[in-house]
């Protein structure tokens, strides 16, 4: 990977890779992503500040992964702990062909090494914004995903955002309820081929 990259060639780099080398991620480089996404920045009046911007800070988008390859790290789904900075596994396994069928048989789903799985939880903006929560929930999820495409072309990763897969199979995968919790987007990541 290339710590400390530059910006610049990192915008120019990135692309939507599909091709992944069979060896795990490392935690490390797992880690560093998860930062990149979500990680605590700061705190100030209450509200801990994440890498990527949310409307009102309200942080409505929840992560999720399906992990198939990753050092020292369990097969399955698992819950990020934005706070903690931690993973809870909600369920130990091989999801890959789980995911592949959710994700319209999008093979590269389960041939990354993780696939980031990302929800939005309604009531967490709705109580602000109203019928414009929707949009925000969106918005939200875009601005974390170009983060994970931005540090994984940092690290030498390849990334490829996903948004065409049956809602109700993805979020029956991570325990979303599908009324109050909604499958938003996805991500795979691997070590690029």
């Amino acid at each position: 990977g290339r710590r400390g990259a530059d910006l610049w060639p990192c915008l120019g780099g990135r692309r939507s890779q599909r091709d992944y080398r069979d060896r795990p991620l490392t935690r490390e480089e797992l880690a560093a992503l998860l930062w990149a996404t979500q990680g605590i920045t700061g705190a100030a009046g209450g509200y801990h500040f994440r890498a990527s911007p949310s409307a009102g800070a309200l942080y409505p988008v929840e992560t999720y992964l399906a992990v198939h390859r990753v050092q020292g790290v369990t097969p399955g789904i698992w819950h990020f702990q934005v706070l903690d900075f931690a993973l809870e596994l909600l369920a130990p396994g091989d999801f890959r062909e789980s995911l592949v069928a959710a994700g319209l048989a999008q093979s590269f789903l389960g041939e990354a090494g993780a696939v980031f799985i990302w929800t939005g939880v309604l009531n967490r903006a709705r109580w602000k914004y109203r019928e414009r929560a929707v949009r925000y929930l969106f918005l939200d999820a875009g601005h974390i995903c170009q983060n994970l495409m931005l540090a994984a072309t940092a690290l030498g990763l390849g990334v490829c955002p996903v948004g065409a897969f049956f809602d109700e199979e993805v979020e029956s995968l991570v325990g979303a309820d599908q009324k109050e919790e909604v499958a938003l987007y996805l991500a795979s990541v691997g070590p690029l081929a």
